[in-house]
């Protein structure tokens, strides 16, 4: 059984946490409002973007099975970005049947602007502890829809999908 003092600090850890972003968000919010910039960071296709910066000339498979999309999510925010002319599509000299998506210089210099916006305090933890605490927030937001679930099974359906369209091209 997990010790309760550890639980009670780590929530007020949350809770810090939430006040403490909330107001760097508001001062970002306010420094750059001037400037048309927003706070959707991390959508579908700025990951893509991303990936492409780190590897260029991925399979669009390849980027489904790195970045957690389905082939169809994938090929959506693929097509978006070709549109946008930030990323070109090819078959492969190697297998005719894999199409390769390869940056242009405009989506390099995109790739560029959605890797600044990563938050500084992202920065600071290795590759591990980001994969554990993506685990532990997996973790506790199943809980959470569990308990909403359990409480409202209708109001669950409805916010459930709501957040899942707002993630989709937020984060996923």
């Amino acid at each position: 059984m997990p010790n309760l003092i550890k639980q009670k600090n780590a929530a007020g850890k949350l809770i810090e946490f939430n006040m403490v972003k909330h107001t760097a968000d508001e001062i970002y919010h306010r420094t750059h409002a001037d400037k048309g910039e927003h706070q959707s960071l991390f959508q579908g296709q700025g990951k893509i973007l991303l990936a492409l910066s780190q590897t260029d000339g991925l399979s669009q498979k390849d980027l489904a099975t790195q970045l957690s999309l389905t082939a169809q999510s994938t090929a959506e925010f693929v097509n978006k970005l070709v549109k946008k002319h930030l990323v070109t599509k090819e078959k492969s000299t190697t297998d005719r049947r894999k199409t390769v998506i390869r940056l242009t210089s405009a989506g390099r210099k995109s790739a560029t602007k959605e890797s600044a916006k990563v938050p500084e305090y992202l920065k600071n933890l290795t590759d591990t502890e980001l994969d554990q605490l993506s685990a532990i927030l997996t973790k506790m937001n199943d809980s959470l829809y569990n308990e909403i679930s359990t409480a409202n099974p209708s109001w669950y359906d409805k916010f459930h999908d709501s957040i899942t369209d707002r993630l989709r091209d937020w984060f996923l």
